[in-house]
C-alpha cells in the first residue's frame, strides 16, 4: 500500500483536480504545494532533486544549476547530438527500417550519462544495458501511471537500481571520489574536477549530508529522465511532422533548411502532449489560490496538465488542434506548462527544446535535441515505414510511441 502524507493511503486522501490553465500554472508555483507525482514509485525516487522541497530542494538545485551553461549546451546541440545520430543512422541511410524511439534514446542516453557521471567506455555492450535499466527504472518511477500489477514493476525497478549500482554507479563513484580526495588535498584544483552531477554531490555530500543510497538514485534519474522525456517528445513531433507533410509535402524542403521551423513544430507538439498527462502536488499547509480555490492541508492536487494545455480561453478555440502557427497570451509559452514552472521547472528545457523563438540576451540561439534530431532525419528522406506501423505503449495512461519504425534514403 504506498502512503501519502500523515501515513493517509495514497488512495484514501482527498483530491481536488484542477484543468484550467490559470488554475494549474498558480498551482504548480505554489511553495505550499509539494511535488507528489512519485509517491508511488518513491523507492526510486523519493530524494531525488524532482522530489525534494523547500529549502532542501533550493539547496541541491543552486548546486546542480551550475553544470547547466550556455556553452555546453551549445557544444551538445551542434555536435554531440549531430555526430550521436550520424552514428545510429550510417547503417540506413542507403535504406533500411530503423526505430526512432531507440535512435532518440541512444542520443539522450549519451548526453545524459554524460550530465550524471556515468562513463560508458569503448564496451558497446554497455550502452545497450544501461538503456535497459533505465527503462525499467523509468517505469517504475511513474508507477502510478501503470495499468496492471504494480508491485511487480517496482521490484523491478528496484532490482534495475541495484543492478545499475554495481556495474554503473560504484566505477564512477571510485574515480570521481578519488578526484573529490585529490582536490581536497590540495592536489589538483577545483577547475580539473569532472563536470557532472555525481561529481558536485561527491565533493559537497558532508555539507549536504546526502547518503551515498540518495546519491545512487540522483545518478539514476537524469539518465532515465533525459533519455525517456526527450526522446517521447522527439517521436511526437516526428508523428507530427508526417501527418504535416501528407497535406503540405512540399514544406519537406522548408524543414530541411529552417530548423526553427521544425522547432516551432516542436513547442506545439510538446503543448498537446506534454511528458506526463498530469502532475501532482500535495499541500503541505492550507492554501487559496488566485481564483479562489481552497486546498486544504493533506489533499491530493491533481493538477490536468493536458487539459491546462488546451484551455481554450487561453490557446483559442482550435487548442485541440495542432496549429504550429497559433498566437498566445504574453506571458504564456508555446509549450504551455509542458517543461513544468516555478522551482520545479523542468532543469533540461533548453536542452530539450531550446530556447523561446524570441530568443535570449546571450545572442547564442538554441534550437534544442528535438528540433535537432528531426532535422537531421528530414536531410536524410525519412518516413514513415509501411511495413511496420508504429505502436504505443498501451499499459500506461501516458501511451507514449514505444515503436516508430522509419525508413531512410
Amino acid at each position: 500500500m504506498s502512503l501519502g502524507i500523515n501515513n493517509v493511503p495514497i488512495s484514501e486522501q482527498p483530491t481536488v483536480r484542477l484543468a484550467s490553465y490559470a488554475q494549474a500554472r498558480d498551482a504548480m508555483r505554489n511553495r505550499n504545494l509539494r511535488q507528489g507525482l512519485y509517491d508511488e514509485g518513491k523507492a526510486l525516487m523519493e530524494k531525488v532533486i524532482v522530489n525534494l522541497h523547500g529549502s532542501e530542494h533550493t539547496t541541491r538545485r543552486r548546486l546542480e544549476n551550475r553544470l547547466f551553461r550556455r556553452e555546453t549546451f551549445v557544444h551538445w546541440e551542434r555536435n554531440l547530438i549531430p555526430d550521436s545520430v550520424m552514428m545510429s543512422i550510417a547503417p540506413y541511410v542507403g535504406g533500411g527500417s530503423i526505430d526512432m524511439v531507440d535512435l532518440a534514446r541512444t542520443t539522450m542516453m549519451r548526453i545524459a550519462a554524460d550530465i550524471a557521471g556515468i562513463d560508458l567506455g569503448n564496451d558497446p555492450a554497455r550502452f545497450p544495458q544501461l538503456a535497459g535499466l533505465m527503462a525499467r527504472m523509468a517505469r517504475a518511477a511513474n508507477v502510478n501511471h501503470f495499468i496492471g500489477d504494480k508491485s511487480e514493476v517496482i521490484d523491478d525497478g528496484n532490482d534495475a537500481l541495484a543492478t545499475y549500482g554495481s556495474e554503473f554507479f560504484d566505477p564512477a563513484c571510485a574515480v570521481r571520489s578519488e578526484a573529490v580526495r585529490r582536490r581536497d588535498a590540495g592536489e589538483i584544483g577545483d577547475d580539473e574536477l569532472p563536470r557532472d552531477v555525481l561529481t558536485t554531490l561527491l565533493a559537497n555530500q558532508r555539507n549536504l549530508e546526502i547518503p551515498m543510497q540518495h546519491i545512487i538514485q540522483e545518478i539514476a534519474y537524469y539518465p532515465w529522465v533525459g533519455s525517456h522525456s526527450t526522446s517521447g517528445a522527439f517521436v511526437n513531433l516526428m508523428d507530427h511532422v508526417f501527418e504535416w507533410l501528407d497535406k503540405r509535402p512540399g514544406d519537406r524542403e522548408v524543414f530541411v533548411n529552417d530548423v526553427t521551423r521544425l522547432q516551432r513544430l516542436g513547442f506545439e507538439s510538446l503543448r498537446l502532449h506534454p511528458a506526463s498527462p498530469v502532475s501532482e502536488r500535495v499541500a503541505m499547509a492550507d492554501v487559496t489560490l488566485a481564483d479562489g480555490t481552497h486546498i486544504p492541508a493533506g489533499t491530493r492536487v491533481i493538477v490536468e496538465l493536458k487539459l491546462a494545455n488546451r484551455d481554450t480561453s487561453v490557446f483559442g478555440a482550435d487548442a485541440n488542434e495542432f496549429n504550429p502557427d497559433r498566437t498566445v497570451p504574453e506571458d504564456v509559452s508555446l509549450w504551455g506548462l509542458s517543461f513544468g514552472t516555478g522551482f520545479h521547472a523542468c532543469v533540461g528545457q533548453e536542452v530539450a527544446g531550446g530556447t523561446d523563438l524570441g530568443g535570449d540576451d546571450t545572442g547564442v540561439p538554441l534550437h534544442g535535441a528535438i528540433a535537432t534530431m528531426a532535422q537531421i532525419l528530414l536531410r536524410h528522406g525519412v518516413r514513415r515505414d509501411p511495413e511496420r506501423p508504429a505502436k504505443r505503449d498501451m499499459q500506461s495512461v501516458r501511451q507514449h510511441f514505444i515503436e516508430y519504425p522509419v525508413l531512410l534514403g
